[in-house]
């Protein structure tokens, strides 16, 4: 089963191996040639002929440190640090990296992408580490560039668990099944197969959705089951399993599931966001949004057919009461 092939590494893995994971994210998040700074795990001052060599060496690699160290609490701060080491050693992907990932954490898509985008031609690796890869996912995802954004995906999220919070964990299997459906849609809507030339697959497009989305039911509970959830229903109604998909829906209202107040970030395509809506939906609401949805672009999309057939079965739904009769 797909998800097995993409999570067994991270589901066997034992205490001391995740350890020895995180430990390696972090190494693997230093830059090359800030490398020499560290020896059998324990920092030092470059020594007197690597400061030869480079004289700007150990004030680039504080700057660099610092503006990591700034990224989550002070974007502005840590691009301002970017800068500088950019400035104390050109030539370098990692104050890049750094300049676009602060421009994404404020709000400035187009800078973080052709930032990382300078930052991947100067050295291809430099995006590797789960962070960097789960931001340069959004920036692609975000800019339409969803063929490209699915690749970063499948290669994050066998490493989801050197990620923290719990919640960004969660974040990523959800955006790659949302992005990985989109790219079906988008083929499906061309006329061609939705991932390779085999014959299963286009019989099945979404499977790779489903993975995701299984992987992240079967986490620990998070404020996103509810997104989780809902997401799962819609994907299974349109891989063409509709008995799996309302035995997930049965969960979700036995459950009381909600959607995560917000925007709903996760999507792919906007004009899903009616959909999940309306899945969480009973009667008049319900059938507002399929009909929301049928409306839009999307409504001659692939899926045309899927929601009419949510949105009769919406019209037909017994009507709960609303209020108490009189004796």
């Amino acid at each position: 089963m797909l998800s097995t092939l993409l999570f067994a590494a991270s589901s066997s893995s034992s205490a001391s191996q995740s350890s020895s994971l995180i430990a390696a994210a972090a190494a693997s998040g230093r830059p090359p040639e800030c490398a020499a700074t560290l020896r059998r795990g324990l920092s030092r001052k470059p020594t007197i002929w690597e400061i030869a060599r480079a004289p700007e060496l150990s004030t680039y690699c504080d700057l660099i440190a610092r503006a990591k160290a700034e990224l989550g609490s002070d974007p502005k701060a840590a691009k301002a640090s970017a800068i500088a080491a950019d400035k104390a050693l050109p030539g370098y992907a990692a104050p890049k990296v750094l300049l676009g990932r602060a421009a994404l954490a404020l709000g400035k898509l187009d800078e973080a992408s052709r930032e990382l985008e300078a930052a991947r031609a100067l050295d291809p690796r430099s995006v590797e580490d789960p962070p960097t890869m789960h931001d340069l996912a959004i920036v692609l995802r975000k800019t339409g560039k969803l063929e490209e954004a699915l690749i970063v995906y499948r290669a994050l999220v066998p490493r989801i668990d050197l990620l923290g919070p719990a919640d960004r964990r969660i974040t990523v299997l959800l955006e790659a099944a949302h992005v990985s459906m989109a790219v079906s849609g988008i083929r499906l809507s061309a006329g061609g197969p939705t991932t390779t030339s085999n014959k299963t697959e286009r019989k099945a497009p979404l499977d790779e959705a489903v993975a995701y989305l299984r992987e992240a039911r079967q986490r620990p509970p998070t404020a996103l089951t509810g997104d989780v959830l809902l997401s799962l229903v819609l994907v299974l109604d349109r891989n063409g399993d509709r008995v799996g998909a309302d035995a997930a829906l049965a969960d979700a209202v036995a459950e009381g599931v909600h959607l995560h107040p917000g925007v709903l970030e996760y999507l792919a395509i906007a004009d899903d966001k009616p959909c999940i809506e309306a899945l969480a939906e009973t009667g008049p609401a319900a059938i507002k949004l399929w009909e929301t949805y049928l409306a839009g672009p999307s409504g001659k999309g692939p899926w045309a057919q899927v929601t009419k057939t949510r949105l009769e079965a919406a019209k037909k739904a017994p009507r709960p009461p609303t209020g108490k009769t009189k004796p």
